[in-house]
Formats: structure tokens, sequence, C-alpha cells
């Protein structure tokens, strides 16, 4: 049986990453002036990666000995000869999606549509001969009976299938290892500000799902669930061996919603790490409420070299409106100066547009995000995303009719405050404070030499 495995990009001169945001992606437009449509176009070639389901279901269709390729390009023969096409949806290139699924759909292909995108607009991806999976889509392609094409053909008619099916893989050490050998002799895999090199970067999940109160506005319970779900450190411990060997790379992405959200499991994994000297460099994202000096020493001892955190605002009013638990300012500082104190770069990341925001209190979170000692800084844009509690308390608000603009970065609902053009400036403003001064010289010299140096 013959899978054509179909990850479409819209054209755009930033980094556009469909696994983040929960798996609806983003796209990193940092703003329209000089600076920022240059570092729209630098981040564009220090990270790449494609959305993890896509690669896990490439492995498991392997597994099953079909013959299945993966590819973001509409490989026009390849496509014709496939049995069957499997797209992925998300957000952010929801309309090339749409017109990719069209033309599929003109030249007579059956397509299985994967991604929780998918799931939350299932009506826009329903076409003739088209099945959108439900759940993850690891689960599915793990039940799927791909022996005869009568048991895969049933699921393009109006007959129900007999495959019962978990929404979600309960048993995480029964997937396969995605085959990033394979996405890597085709494309870029990287995270160049990890370890600043450009050896390939592996992204890896050790836990599937989380139950923080952000889930308010976060996608990432849409797509994994509240439940946390966790693979043996067994496993996790045999994948990097794996692709230490057959990759030559010591750098891996932990993709987990919040990596240190069990501190038992994340202590075990990191002793196990220090046990089996596995010399790794690695990036996790995690809340601050979850690292003490103990811990933090253990990562580092582990291999831990960087740190995202979720800031968002530096106003505890805005942070309420907003559903957003976090530690106060004060403890924020000590901790981000501790991780750096133990030379582990930190990436704060800050949202503008909250519905609790103006300009004075995004002016006063650039001011905030400056005084951190934290090496990188992001800020994005709220945005209430379609399947998410807030977004019936803003549906009737929305302003942009593209999904492709629910990038992270537009303001796409009319605020009481704020605008687009002014959220644009005040991008533009908060990236050229930030970065432009001479203590973080050294950082973007790394940076840039990272795109060379392997």
């Amino acid at each position: 049986m013959n899978f054509f495995i179909l990850d479409p990009y819209t054209n755009n001169n930033w980094r556009l990453v469909k696994d983040t945001a929960g798996g609806y992606g983003t796209g990193n437009d940092f703003g329209d002036n000089f600076l920022s449509k240059g570092l729209n176009k630098f981040v564009s070639k220090m990270i790449s990666m494609p959305p993890m389901y896509s690669m896990y279901v490439y492995s498991i269709l392997k597994m099953k000995n079909c013959k299945t390729e993966y590819s973001k390009e509409f490989e026009e023969e390849k496509i014709k000869n496939a049995d069957y096409v499997i797209l992925t949806s998300s957000i952010i290139c929801h309309e090339t999606e749409i017109e990719t699924l069209k033309k599929l759909n003109s030249i007579g292909k059956k397509v299985f549509v994967i991604g929780i995108f998918g799931n939350v607009m299932k009506e826009r991806y329903k076409l003739k001969n088209t099945h959108v999976v439900k759940g993850e889509p690891e689960s599915f392609f793990l039940n799927l009976n791909t022996t005869e094409k009568k048991f895969v053909d049933i699921f393009f008619t109006d007959d129900k299938s007999e495959i019962s099916n978990s929404l979600v893989v309960e048993n995480l050490d029964s997937l396969p290892f995605p085959d990033w050998k394979y996405y890597s002799s085709k494309y870029d895999l990287k995270n160049n500000f990890l370890a600043f090199n450009s050896k390939i970067a592996i992204p890896i999940v050790a836990t599937r799902g989380c139950p923080y109160s952000c889930f308010n506005y976060c996608t990432y319970p849409l797509q994994q669930g509240r439940k946390v779900r966790f693979r043996s450190v067994k496993n996790v411990i045999e994948e990097i061996k794996y692709w230490i060997k057959n990759l030559n790379t010591n750098k891996f992405i932990f993709r987990d919603p919040v990596f240190s959200i069990n501190r038992k499991y994340t202590e075990e994994l990191c002793k196990e790490i220090i046990n089996e000297n596995l010399k790794i460099n690695f990036l996790i994202e995690t809340h601050l409420k979850n690292l003490d000096d103990e811990l933090i020493d253990l990562l580092k001892n582990a291999g831990l070299e960087m740190v995202y955190v979720g800031i968002e605002s530096s106003n505890s009013e805005v942070l309420g409106d907003i559903k957003r638990f976090t530690i106060n300012n004060d403890e924020q500082y000590k901790i981000i100066k501790k991780l750096v104190d133990k030379n582990i770069y930190v990436k704060s990341m800050f949202m503008f547009g909250n519905p609790g925001d103006d300009e004075n209190t995004i002016k006063k979170s650039i001011e905030y995000s400056a005084f951190l000692p934290n090496q990188f800084v992001q800020y994005s844009v709220f945005t209430p995303y379609p399947g998410t509690p807030v977004y019936n308390l803003f549906e009737k608000k929305i302003i942009e009719q593209k999904y492709e603009k629910f990038n992270q970065y537009n303001l796409i609902y009319k605020h009481e405050n704020l605008n687009n053009s002014k959220i644009t400036k005040l991008k533009n403003y908060a990236y050229r404070k930030f970065y432009f001064r001479v203590s973080k010289f050294p950082i973007i010299a790394k940076s840039i030499l990272s795109l060379v140096i392997r």
C-alpha cells in the first residue's frame, strides 16, 4: 500500500512551524521595520521542523511495511501513484491547505486529513473522498488495518468503520521513533539557538497533555488533552541513544507542553541521562514555578542549555483577565537569574494585545523584559483560537477573515484600546529596545555564527 504525506506551506518571509501552539502552528512575523524584517528572515534560517505527528505517522506506516513518502511540495507524479494522501492541517497554512485539498480532490485522490486544527474545523476540510482523522493521528494509524485496501477504503464511504479507536495514544512507548534520518535527508531539522551550531536538532517528547489553567486560551489541551501521559524513562533514553548513534548529533528539543510538570519523573529522566553519560544539549519549555535550585542543578548536569518560559505580561490584572497563573515578578527575576548564572540560556515569552492591555501596560511589559536577565525574548500577540474556551467570548469580535493571519503575531479581533497597526509598532519598538543594546551584541554574534558553525 502506498501513502504520500503532504505538508504544504504558504510562501512567507518568516518562520512557519506547524508543531507549535499545540499543533495550530505559529509564524514569526516580528514586525515591518528594517530590524523586524531582518529578524523574520534570520529566524527562518535558524529554526526548522515539521509537525511531529506527521513523522510519527510516517514511521508507523513504514513499520506496517507500507510504501510512504513525506513532502512539503506537491509532487504530482508521486501523488498520482499513491493509493492515499495524508494532508497535515494547521491554522497558519489553512487556506493553502484547503486549496491543496481541492487540487487533490480534482485528481480523484483519497485524502486523510490529520492534525488538531482539522478536527476543530472539520467541516472546512471535509470534501469528497476526504476523511478527517479524529484525535491523535498516531492512534488512528496504529489501529488501521493496511493488509488490504478494502479496510482503508471504508473510511471514504458512508459505512462506519469497525475499528474501535482511542482518540489518544495511551501507551506512548508503543510509538516507533519518528524517522528523523529520512526527514533530515530532505529538509533542515534544526534549532541553531541551541548550542549555537547547525547540527541536526532532534525534536523529542517525553510527555503529552497539560492540566494548567491557561487551557482557557492555549491549544495544547485540544491536541493532547489535559491528562498527562508519560513515556517510560527507558524509552526516552533509548531514543536519545538511537539518534546520537544514527545522526551523530547531541542536540535535542523537548516538545513537551511543560517539561518539568512532574518533578519525580523529571528527576528520574535527568539522573538517567547523567548515569548513561550521554553528554547531550537540550532545550525545554516549562513554567518558572516548577524550578528551584536543586532541579536547576540537576537539569544543568543532564545537559540543559536553553529554557523557554512564558511570562506574557508584567501586569497581574492583565494576566488574571486571561486566567494565566504565574509567580510574582520578583520570583520570576530570581529564578531566571539562577538559570543564567548556571550558563543556561533563557527565552522569556511575552504576549501583547491581551484583553486588559493598553499601550501603557504593553510598554511596561517591554521595560520589564529588558530588566530581566534573560538573553532572548519573544513578543507575540494574544490570539483567541477556534476551539478554545476563550474563543466563545471573542467570536463576534473577530475582524480577520483569513485563518493564516492567526499566526500569533497579528491582532485578529477588535480590541478596546489597540489596533493591529499599533501592535506592529509596539513589536518593532520592543525588538529594537531589547536587542539593540551593547549587552546583547555577544549573543547576536553567536547567533549569526551558528549559521556556519557545526
